[in-house]
């Protein structure tokens, strides 16, 4: 790991990576706009590629190791910013944890370093509905998209401002992936059947995710309105932003959670057993 973490810090600069994103904000709108033409698009482009017949034992092969990359990547990044997170909880408490910036743990070393890693892994979780179309999927879901533009957009906005409560996010974030790419990589490795009961508890952790997401942002925001000069590691704006993605998010998957775990499922009309008369 030490060995690992020295190559990464070696060769990263994010101050460099700061000042290129606050440069060509236009490109992430580019980007984003291109993502959303592909979900609208990209399955009749699928279809005219394939005429119909996907590569289905390739696709899902791919599909296995880009889960197990993102799973791994996510649990290298959870190592190293979820304890600094819980430490600075305990370290300097509540309050200077949200409304302090520490430079060395957003630019610099292994921390900074995993910070901006979280930052730029948003672009290559586009790869997420790219790999679903592929599978065979004509329709995105409203809530992957959403998910993965708002978060994208936003985390190049927080990562270019320098934000404070950026690492709530961040360490929330890669400990719900490590767990959730590991079980797509499962699902797609044919372990399916095995998996298949923790998906409610992997719906529930990003649940919960949201649920802390807003009680800290909050808390900053108060703390931000009742001394502005003393807790100025963000801006309101950038609080604001991060408040709107987690509410937004925790409605979604509350439905989804709802609809896939609480309401009773209907049954398909062509498969629900007659029912004789006079019975």
């Amino acid at each position: 790991m030490q060995a690992l973490d020295n190559y990464l810090v070696a060769h990263w600069d994010g101050r460099a990576v700061q000042q290129w994103m606050a440069n060509n904000v236009d490109i992430g709108i580019y980007i984003a706009a291109a993502y959303l033409t592909f979900v609208f698009k990209g399955p009749i482009l699928v279809d005219y590629i394939f005429r119909g017949s996907p590569p289905t034992k390739l696709i899902k092969t791919c599909w296995a190791v880009w889960n197990v990359g993102l799973a791994v990547f996510s649990m290298y990044g959870a190592y190293h910013i979820v304890p600094t997170f819980v430490g600075n909880l305990y370290k300097y408490g509540k309050r200077d944890t949200l409304c302090v910036f520490r430079e060395d743990e957003f630019f610099t070393g292994p921390i900074g370093m995993s910070m901006g890693l979280f930052t730029i892994s948003k672009l290559p979780e586009f790869g997420d509905t790219f790999f679903l179309v592929l599978g065979g999927k004509r329709s995105v879901p409203f809530l992957p998209w959403f998910h993965h533009v708002t978060i994208f957009l936003y985390a190049w906005m927080a990562y270019q401002q320098a934000s404070s409560v950026w690492i709530v996010l961040a360490a929330l974030n890669y400990f719900v992936h490590s767990v959730m790419y590991t079980y797509f990589a499962l699902t797609e490795a044919g372990f399916k059947n095995l998996v298949r009961p923790f998906a409610m508890y992997i719906t529930l952790m990003q649940i919960t995710q949201m649920v802390i997401g807003l009680y800290f942002t909050f808390c900053f925001m108060f703390y931000h309105s009742q001394d502005p000069e003393g807790c100025n590691g963000s801006t309101v704006a950038l609080a604001r932003g991060q408040c709107m993605i987690y509410f937004f998010n925790f409605y979604l998957f509350s439905e989804m959670f709802v609809k896939g775990y609480i309401l009773p499922r209907k049954v398909p009309v062509e498969s629900a057993p007659a029912v004789k008369k006079n019975e």
